[in-house]
């Protein structure tokens, strides 16, 4: 028999056992597995809240954006990668000025021609501005930490307030004033105390 036959047969065997299951008829009334596996199946969506542990998000916090994603505040990862992105292109600029400036100003002492030659830059000149993108350059790696930084303690504090008790009930503060006697010639004294019962 030719291979293309015995494919042929395998392809319509395999077809068939397909369209068998069409050809039977589904018994509409439950079974009494089927309605057990229906409350099983409620029984498992209901879930316990979920507790946040501030420590945790501090230590997906080492990956930039963890924290966040941690705390399930997925809108914050963006607004994470965007504040990155943008000290890495700040300082992109900055190191790529600063070794162009660099460059010229050490060709300039040897008293070669470089990119700057034809604007009349002097040694003094590419040096002012050799310094000012140092400067920036070194900036920027400050604000590279404060940005890591800062998106590790917001997603610690947003830990924190995610575990915060929000009940309305109010009842357990009480403000008021309250006068206290002052000594003898001297007038009172008039204070708001705030007292919270447990």
């Amino acid at each position: 028999m030719p291979h293309w036959k015995k494919y042929c047969w395998v392809l319509l065997c395999l077809l068939g056992q397909q369209f068998s299951g069409l050809s039977q008829e589904v018994d509409s009334l439950p079974t009494a597995n089927q309605s057990l596996a229906r409350e099983v199946d409620l029984a498992l969506t209901i879930q316990e809240p979920r507790v946040y542990v501030p420590r945790t998000a501090l230590m997906w916090s080492i990956v930039p954006g963890g924290g966040q994603i941690y705390n399930r505040r997925w809108w914050k990862v963006p607004l994470v990668f965007s504040a990155f992105s943008g000290v890495f292109a700040v300082l992109d600029f900055n190191q790529s000025n600063y070794q162009r400036f660099r460059d010229a100003y050490q060709l300039e002492l040897a008293g070669e021609e470089h990119e700057f030659s034809s604007r009349g830059y002097d040694a003094s000149r590419l040096l002012v501005f050799r310094d000012n993108f140092n400067k920036s350059r070194q900036t920027n790696y400050f604000m590279l930490l404060a940005v890591y930084l800062l998106q590790g303690v917001e997603a610690y504090v947003d830990t924190h307030l995610r575990n915060f008790d929000m009940d309305e009930d109010l009842s357990q503060w009480q403000v008021m004033p309250v006068i206290i006697p002052a000594g003898v010639g001297q007038s009172p004294n008039v204070v708001l105390q705030v007292q919270y019962s447990f």
